[in-house]
C-alpha cells in the first residue's frame, strides 16, 4: 500500500528492500545530516538559506562565467554568424545583468528551497523523503517534474505579461534586450521566489495523482538542469544547430531572444521555457519580420565575413572593464536593470539593439 508503483516493480514495497537499500536520497541524507547537528528553528532555516546561497554562488553563478566568455568574451566569425542579435550589449549592459542575476538573485531562488530542506531536516515534511527508491517511481517523478515545473513556468511567466502588478516586477527582466548567460535568472526576488516554489507545485500534483510526493532528488535535480543549464542557454543569445528554431516541439535560444526584444504587457511574445507546446496554444507566437533567425539572416546575406571585419569586430566591446572595481562603482547606477538613478540612457541603448536586424 505504501508504493504506488507495485504493480510495474511485480512487488510490494516490502519485498523490495534489495531494490531500496540500493538507492539513496543525497537531499534526505543532507537533511538528516542538518537533524543530527542539532539545526532547528529560525535560525537554523537562516543558517540552511545562508548555506545554500552560497552553494549557488559557487556552483551556479560560476557556470555563467565560461557560458559569457565563450560567447561574449573571445567572439569569432563563426560564434557571431550565429548571434540572433548582431550587435554586442554594452559592459554597463552586463553589468547590470551581473548585480540582478548574480548578487541579487541568488538569495532568492534558494528562500523556498532551504525553507523545504529545513522543513524535512526537523521533521514536519520527513514524509517526503519516504517515497519508493525503484527506478520506476524516479521515472515517474522525472516526467512528473518535468510536465509540471514547465508548465509552472510559462503559466507564471504568461501571467507577468498580462496582470498588472506582477509585469512592475516583471518587467525589470526585460530591460535586458540583448541578453547574455548573466540574466538568466536577473528578476526582482518576488518573481524569483514565485518561480521557485516547485516543491509544492509538483507535490501537490503528485498527490492528485499517486497520492504521495514525488522523490526529492528527483525534483532538485531535474529543476536545477532545467532552470540552470536551459536558461543558461536560453539567454545565450546564439542559436545551435543542432536545435533548429522551427523544431516543433522545443523553445529555443531564437524564441527567448524575441520574448526579450519584443515582449511587453499585454504582448507575451513565446513564454515557455522548455516545451512550445504552451505557447502554440495560448498563441503568443511571433510572425515578424524585425527580428529573425540568425540563420534566415544568413540566407540574406547580412552575415558576411565583410561586415564582421568591418562593421563588427571594430566595435566588439571590452568587457574587461567589468573587472575593474572603479567601473562598477561608477556606472552601477546607470547600469540596465537597476531603477536607481538616471539609468534611462543606458536602458534606451539595451532595448535599441533588439532592433539590431531592423537597423
Amino acid at each position: 500500500p505504501t508504493d504506488p508503483f507495485w504493480p510495474l516493480t511485480l512487488r510490494a514495497r516490502s519485498r523490495g528492500l534489495a531494490i531500496d537499500t540500493a538507492m539513496v536520497q543525497a537531499v534526505c541524507a543532507i537533511a538528516e545530516q542538518l537533524a543530527a547537528s542539532g539545526v532547528s528553528g529560525f535560525s537554523g532555516c537562516l543558517l540552511v538559506w545562508g548555506c545554500y546561497t552560497v552553494f549557488c554562488y559557487l556552483c551556479f553563478s560560476t557556470l555563467l562565467i565560461p557560458w559569457f566568455l565563450y560567447f561574449f568574451g573571445y567572439p569569432t566569425y563563426e560564434k557571431w554568424r550565429f548571434k540572433t542579435n548582431p550587435k554586442y550589449p554594452t559592459p554597463t549592459a552586463v553589468l547590470g545583468e551581473i548585480f540582478m542575476g548574480v548578487f541579487l538573485a541568488n538569495p532568492s531562488v534558494t528562500f523556498a528551497p532551504s525553507i523545504h530542506l529545513a522543513l524535512i531536516s526537523n521533521g514536519t515534511l520527513r514524509h517526503h523523503c519516504d517515497t519508493p527508491l525503484t527506478w520506476q517511481y524516479r521515472v515517474y517523478s522525472f516526467l512528473m517534474v518535468l510536465f509540471v515545473v514547465d508548465l509552472y513556468s510559462w503559466a507564471w511567466h504568461y501571467c507577468g505579461h498580462w496582470i498588472g502588478s506582477l509585469w512592475k516586477v516583471h518587467r525589470h527582466h526585460h530591460h535586458f534586450a540583448n541578453p547574455t548567460p548573466f540574466s538568466t535568472i536577473a528578476d526582482l526576488p518576488p518573481d524569483n521566489i514565485i518561480r521557485s516554489l516547485y516543491m509544492i507545485v509538483v507535490n501537490l500534483a503528485s498527490y492528485c495523482i499517486m497520492g504521495s510526493p514525488v522523490d526529492v532528488d528527483v525534483l532538485y535535480f531535474v529543476t536545477a538542469i532545467t532552470i540552470g543549464f536551459y536558461g543558461m542557454y536560453f539567454h545565450c543569445g546564439h542559436e545551435l544547430s543542432i536545435l533548429p528554431y522551427d523544431n516543433r516541439i522545443f523553445n529555443t535560444s531564437y524564441q527567448h531572444y524575441v520574448h526579450h526584444a519584443l515582449s511587453y504587457k499585454n504582448k507575451p511574445y513565446y513564454t515557455g521555457f522548455v516545451f512550445k507546446l504552451w505557447d502554440d496554444l495560448a498563441g503568443a507566437h511571433y510572425h515578424g519580420k524585425q527580428c529573425i533567425p540568425a540563420v534566415e539572416d544568413q540566407k540574406l546575406g547580412n552575415r558576411s565575413f565583410e561586415r564582421w571585419e568591418t562593421e563588427i569586430r571594430p566595435a566588439l566591446p571590452d568587457y574587461s572593464v567589468l573587472l575593474s572595481p572603479s567601473f562598477c562603482c561608477q556606472n552601477w547606477r546607470h547600469a540596465v536593470g537597476l531603477s536607481v538613478g538616471p539609468g534611462g540612457a543606458a536602458q534606451k541603448q539595451s532595448q535599441s539593439q533588439s532592433r539590431g536586424k531592423a537597423e
